[in-house]
């Protein structure tokens, strides 16, 4: 084994119910920080340590919709490392996703590797909870810090983008519309009712809210049965078909979680206990097509592949896995890993997931990270695995865990999976579309629990795909829509300016 063989040392989370007096309330940056403490804490060394430090980007710092009015950190890595006493040579703040906690992982791995440096600090932490109700109390508060010091801001994406500009002439710019499309095309792929789906997502996500209510970090730790989650009521609303709202991820959360990274030759150095040894295995990451330009609108293929290649490079099969925490934002993505890893009857989560545990922006792998590690520390030799999931079943990212060193490259081939995902096949966009059509898949929007629109993906005769909105459809036609009643039905379609229209013949 190399000295500059890479292992995680420390890991801590941070949870936070929202204060009485908001004067007092964490930031985004505060909930980090105390993560990041906690996983010095752990490891028994001081943040002076830290030569390379990178922050998970905020929600805040991801969206408009998620815009901080008390303001943030103008270098949100320097803000947390303030908070530690560290001073690293590299301060980096990382795109949006989901998928980023474990490509910072691997990042810093490679980063210790090469020597470039001893130790490496991952962290992230939200307050929208505690933002969310300073708005609504209008109470004032003031987030804003300024610090020295160089930084790397990778702004907000890297890569293909994720969305076109024919997505956005549509109307789609939310993450809940586009697995709405995924859910409904698995749904009708394996041919069940809209009851009967959503009774199987119920009973595919519900035993995670256990896990929740025992998690002393997750902010809902309320217990669920799958007639919870299935069935809908005026506090389990719908949401976007086919989506109730106990089905999805929960982003009103005050969480942190922080990941410590050095090499073999530091710990011995610094005595670092090693009971505390966790080595990543494996590590596999890839970018999706755009979603009409996918094989199979119900499955990411790019995430297909970033499994398969982790537990490659790992050297191990899916029935090794012990221990498993994937990316829970929509239960299709869960349903996903299910069928691949085949793990019916086993546990998807370690932390009880987006829907309970909580929905920490793209920060939430990282607390799955940090449950992997834990449970590999309990089960000396056993192995864990920790999905991180971006976009729409976008970007993908798989990391492999266990405190038992493997010999050779623990990086999966990146540009062999791009080039499989590249030269996937697809029926092709319709640019224009005009005439008789079917539908593919569909989403239906609801406002206080009643329909009140459609799109629709649907395909013309040689099977090109295009988005089109429903036009004069009756209250009852969509309600028809949305329970499963009009699949596959026949449409007519015209081109249109910004979005297509589309019509029941």
């Amino acid at each position: 084994m190399h000295e500059n063989t890479p292992i995680l040392v420390g890991i801590g989370q941070s949870v936070e119910a929202v204060p009485d007096d908001l004067t007092i309330a964490a930031s985004h940056a505060d909930m980090a920080g105390r993560a990041a403490k906690a996983a010095l804490k752990d490891a028994g060394v001081d943040g002076a340590e830290i030569d390379w430090l990178a922050c998970v980007r905020t929600f805040s710092d991801s969206s408009p919709a998620y815009a901080c009015p008390f303001g943030g950190p103008d270098k949100f890595p320097r803000a947390v490392a303030a908070r530690i006493g560290a001073t690293p040579d590299q301060a980096i703040y990382d795109v949006l996703g989901g998928q980023s906690p474990q490509t910072l992982v691997a990042k810093a791995a490679q980063a210790l590797m090469a020597g470039e440096a001893k130790m490496a600090l991952t962290a992230g932490g939200e307050a929208l909870a505690n933002m969310r109700a300073a708005q609504r109390s209008g109470a004032t508060l003031d987030w804003s810090e300024t610090h020295g010091g160089d930084w790397t801001d990778r702004g907000l994406f890297s890569g293909p983008m994720i969305v076109s500009q024919t997505e956005l002439a549509h109307g789609l710019m939310d993450a809940m519309a586009y697995y709405g499309f995924i859910e409904t095309a698995r749904r009708m792929k394996a041919g069940r009712t809209v009851t009967e789906h959503r009774d199987y997502m119920a009973k595919l996500i519900a035993p995670m809210s256990h896990v929740a209510a025992e998690n002393p970090y997750a902010t809902f730790r309320e217990t669920y049965e799958p007639s919870d989650i299935a069935v809908p009521t005026a506090a389990n609303r719908n949401l976007i078909s086919p989506f109730l709202k106990n089905m999805v991820a929960k982003d009103g959360v005050n969480q942190g979680a922080a990941v410590l990274m050095t090499t073999v030759g530091e710990a011995i150095r610094l005595g670092i206990a090693r009971d505390k040894w966790v080595y990543l295995r494996g590590h596999a990451e890839a970018q999706e097509q755009l979603m009409l330009d996918r094989t199979d609108l119900s499955r990411s293929l790019a995430m297909d592949l970033v499994i398969q290649g982790a537990l490659d490079v790992a050297n191990i099969a899916a029935p090794d896995i012990d221990h498993a925490d994937i990316y829970s934002c929509f239960p299709c993505v869960v349903d996903q890993a299910v069928t691949q890893l085949k793990r019916q009857d086993k546990s998807m989560t370690l932390t009880g997931g987006l829907p309970f545990f909580g929905g920490p922006g793209n920060n939430y792998t990282l607390h799955g990270i940090c449950e992997v590690v834990s449970a590999c520390r309990r089960a000396p030799g056993s192995l864990g695995l920790a999905h991180g999931n971006g976009g729409w079943m976008s970007k993908q990212a798989v990391g492999i865990y266990s405190t038992d060193w493997k010999a050779g490259d623990v990086f999966a081939d990146k540009h062999a999976m791009a080039e499989a995902i590249a030269a996937q096949t697809a029926p092709g966009q319709a640019d224009q579309p005009s005439g008789p059509a079917t539908i593919e898949s569909y989403i239906v929007k609801y406002k206080r629990g009643e329909p009140i629109g459609a799109t629709v993906i649907g395909q013309m005769a040689d099977k090109s795909r295009f988005y089109a909105k429903l036009q004069e459809v009756e209250p009852e036609q969509l309600k028809a829509l949305a329970n499963g009643d009009l699949d596959a039905a026949a449409i007519r379609v015209e081109p249109g300016l910004p979005a297509n229209k589309a019509w029941f013949t």
